[in-house]
C-alpha cells in the first residue's frame, strides 16, 4: 500500500507514514494483515455484512447486492471533490470510448491507405552529415492538411489547375514539367512517367557540409529503386554538364562532387544531422516542418563565405530555421532566430499605425543603439559617407532613433502612377528631436530636397515628399491596421521589432505584362508581409507571409 498523501509505499499502513507523516484511514475493506484485497473473497471468507478482504465497495457490493444500498463510497480526506455516481456513466463512457476506437482506427487505417498523413520512414536529416552548417529539405508528400491547402492556395496555376483537372495531381510531376520546360532546361525531352517517377521518392535535401578545403555541398534525393536510381542520376548529371558520385544510403541518393564523396561520406559515419542535438532542437520547435524546411548556422555560414573583413561576419553567430506552410489563403515562410547575441535591435515600430493610403511599408527599432554598438566595425566606411553628407556620428544615431516607419503612398484608392515618383514619408520616433531635426535639414540641403514637408512634435519627427501625406502621417484618419490585407500579411505589426508590407491588391489592374496564363494567381494575390519579434536575448520569431483571396 502507498501514502495517499506522498505516493511512498508503507510498511505498515496502521501506522502514519514515515515520509510525510500523514495518518492513513483505516480503510473497510483492509485484510486483517493492512493490505488491500485486489480479488473478490470466495464463498464463506466472510459473513454477514463483514466487508474485510475486498479492495473497493464495487467488490463488496458484487458479492452482497443486497447490501449495496448502505455501503458508503470512501472518500479519503485529503479531498473534498464528492465522486460521480459510477453506474449511470460506465455505458455512455464505454461507448463513447469504443465509437473513437473504432472510428479514430478505421480514418488512421484509411488515412495511411490512400496517403493522408504523408509518407512514414526515414527523413533526408538522417543521411546528412552532423557537421552540416546549413540544410533544406522538401517534402513532396506532406500531410493531408498541408497537401489541401498548397492545392488550395496554388489553384489558379495552370500546371495546378491542369494536373487537378486530368486526375494527375502529383506535386513531383508537376515540379518536373515545370524543370523541363524551363528555358534550355537540359532535360526537356525526358518523360516524368518513364524516366523519373520509377524511381524517386518524396523527399529531397540540400546541405553544405565544412571540409579541409571550405565546404562540400550535398545533394539528398529519396529513391525508391536504387539501381533505377543510379543510372537515371548518372544520366541527369551528364545533361546538366556535372561530374558527380551517387552513394546510396537507407534509402536515399547522396549526390556529391567527386573530389568530396570522401569526406562526406566519412563525417556521415561519425554521426548523422538528425544526431546532431541542437539541430535537433531548433528542428522541433518549427512543429509540422510543412513542404520545405530549412536550418542554418549563421556563424558558421558567414566564415565560410568570406570571414573577417568581408561583410559577411557581420553575422557572427546564432542559427535560423523556418518552415514553408500553406493555409487556404496564405503561404507563409516562418521561423525562429536563435543565439545571436546581442545585435542591439528592440522595441516596436509599428508599421499598422501609417494611414490607410500607404500601399508600401517597412519599420524597425532600436537602429540607432544598434549603429552605436556596431560603429568599431561600421565606422570607417560609413563615416566617410556621412562626412560628405555633412553628418556626424551622433546625427545619424539620432536621425535612426528608437523606431523609423517609412512609407510609400499610393496617392489614392487606385494603383499608383508608375509613370511618376511616389509620395514618400516617414515617422521617426527619437530621444533627441533636437539634433534628428538639424541633421534632417543637413541631409535635405546636401541631397537637394528643401521642398519636403517636416513636423516635429514631442519625440516624433515626420517628414514626407507630399504635404497631403505628411498630414495623414501625422494624424492619419484611419490606420493601416484596419485593412484586412495588411493584418493578415503582418499580424504580428504591434509586437514587432522589424516589419515590411506590400499591398499587392492595389496592382490588380496592371496585369497587362503578366503571361496570361499566370493572370488569374497574380491577380488573387492581396498582399505581402515580413517581421521579426524578439522574445529573449538574442532570440525572437520571424515570418514572410504571402496573401491571397
Amino acid at each position: 500500500m502507498t501514502c495517499p498523501s506522498c505516493g511512498q509505499p508503507l510498511a505498515d499502513p496502521s501506522l502514519p507514514c514515515p515520509t510525510c507523516g500523514h495518518a492513513v484511514p483505516a480503510s473497510p475493506w483492509a485484510r486483517p494483515d493492512g493490505e488491500l484485497s485486489e480479488e473478490p473473497p470466495t464463498d464463506g471468507a466472510s459473513g454477514g455484512d463483514d466487508t474485510s478482504g475486498f479492495a473497493s465497495p464495487g467488490q463488496y457490493a458484487a458479492a452482497h447486492p443486497e447490501a449495496a444500498a448502505p455501503v458508503a463510497t470512501f472518500v479519503p480526506e485529503w479531498t473534498t471533490a464528492t465522486p460521480a455516481p459510477p453506474r449511470r456513466r460506465a455505458l455512455p463512457v464505454l461507448v463513447a470510448a469504443l465509437v473513437l476506437v473504432l472510428v479514430g482506427g478505421g480514418v488512421a487505417a484509411a488515412g495511411t491507405y490512400l496517403g493522408w498523413f504523408g509518407a512514414a520512414g526515414s527523413r533526408p536529416a538522417e543521411v546528412v552529415p552532423a557537421t552540416a552548417v546549413g540544410y533544406v529539405q522538401v517534402d513532396l508528400d506532406p500531410s493531408l492538411a498541408q497537401k489541401a491547402a498548397a492545392w488550395q492556395f496554388l489553384r489558379d496555376l495552370p500546371e495546378v489547375r491542369d494536373a487537378v483537372a486530368a486526375g494527375e495531381a502529383d506535386p513531383a510531376a508537376i515540379a518536373w514539367k515545370v524543370l523541363a520546360e524551363a528555358v534550355d532546361s537540359p532535360f526537356a525531352g525526358l518523360d516524368y512517367a518513364r524516366d523519373v517517377k520509377p524511381w524517386l521518392g518524396s523527399r529531397l535535401a540540400v546541405a553544405v557540409v565544412p571540409n579541409a578545403t571550405g565546404a562540400a555541398g550535398l545533394v539528398v534525393v529519396q529513391v525508391t529503386d536504387e539501381a533505377k536510381a543510379r543510372t537515371a542520376i548518372a544520366d541527369l548529371a551528364a545533361r546538366a554538364g556535372q561530374a558527380c558520385d551517387v552513394t546510396i544510403r537507407d534509402g536515399y541518393a547522396l549526390i556529391t562532387r567527386t573530389g568530396d564523396t570522401g569526406a562526406v561520406v566519412a563525417a556521415l559515419e561519425a554521426g548523422s544531422l538528425a544526431q546532431n542535438h541542437t539541430f535537433s532542437a531548433d528542428f522541433g520547435s518549427l512543429g509540422d516542418p510543412g513542404v520545405l524546411a530549412g536550418w542554418a548556422d549563421l556563424g558558421a555560414l558567414a566564415k565560410l563565405q568570406g570571414g573577417a573583413g568581408s561583410g559577411a561576419d557581420l553575422v557572427a553567430q546564432g542559427r535560423a530555421v523556418g518552415a514553408l506552410s500553406f493555409s487556404a489563403d496564405t503561404l507563409a515562410l516562418a521561423g525562429r532566430l536563435l543565439d545571436m547575441g546581442e545585435v542591439g535591435l528592440h522595441g516596436q515600430a509599428d508599421i499598422g499605425e501609417l494611414p490607410t493610403s500607404t500601399w508600401a511599408a517597412i519599420g524597425y527599432a532600436g537602429l540607432g543603439d544598434a549603429v552605436d554598438k556596431e560603429w568599431s566595425r561600421i565606422g570607417p566606411e560609413a563615416g566617410q559617407l556621412l562626412e560628405g553628407l555633412g553628418l556626424t556620428r551622433e546625427d545619424l544615431i539620432a536621425l535612426l532613433g528608437r523606431s523609423v516607419t517609412v512609407g510609400i503612398s499610393s496617392s489614392g484608392a487606385g494603383a499608383p502612377d508608375l509613370a511618376t515618383p511616389p509620395d514618400l514619408g516617414a515617422r521617426i520616433v527619437t530621444s533627441d528631436l533636437d539634433r534628428a531635426t538639424a541633421a534632417l535639414a543637413k541631409l535635405r540641403a546636401g541631397l537637394g530636397q528643401e521642398s519636403v514637408f517636416v513636423r516635429s512634435e514631442g519625440e516624433v519627427l515626420t517628414v514626407s515628399t507630399s504635404d497631403s501625406y505628411g498630414e495623414d502621417l501625422v494624424r492619419p484618419a484611419t490606420p493601416l491596421s484596419t485593412r484586412d490585407e495588411f493584418a493578415k500579411a503582418v499580424p504580428e505589426h504591434a509586437r514587432a521589432t522589424i516589419s515590411g508590407f506590400v499591398n499587392l491588391a492595389v496592382l490588380e489592374d496592371r496585369l497587362d505584362g503578366v503571361d496570361p496564363r499566370y493572370r488569374g494567381f497574380v491577380g488573387s494575390l492581396r498582399s505581402a508581409g515580413l517581421a521579426f519579434v524578439p522574445d529573449g536575448d538574442g532570440q525572437g520569431s520571424w515570418s514572410v507571409r504571402l496573401i491571397r483571396s
